[in-house]
């Protein structure tokens, strides 16, 4: 059940990760602190 949980976080994280990438590229700035995606989403 654990792993099941673990696979899930981690293929949400990396959703968000490749959205956020597309969305900044153009921008100088590719890697935000945790301040700045709170911001934005």
């Amino acid at each position: 059940m654990r792993i099941i949980f673990v696979v899930l976080i981690a293929s949400v994280l990396s959703i968000l990760g490749f959205k956020y990438m597309d969305r900044s590229i153009g921008e100088q700035q590719i890697m935000a602190t945790p301040a700045e995606m709170s911001a934005s989403s």
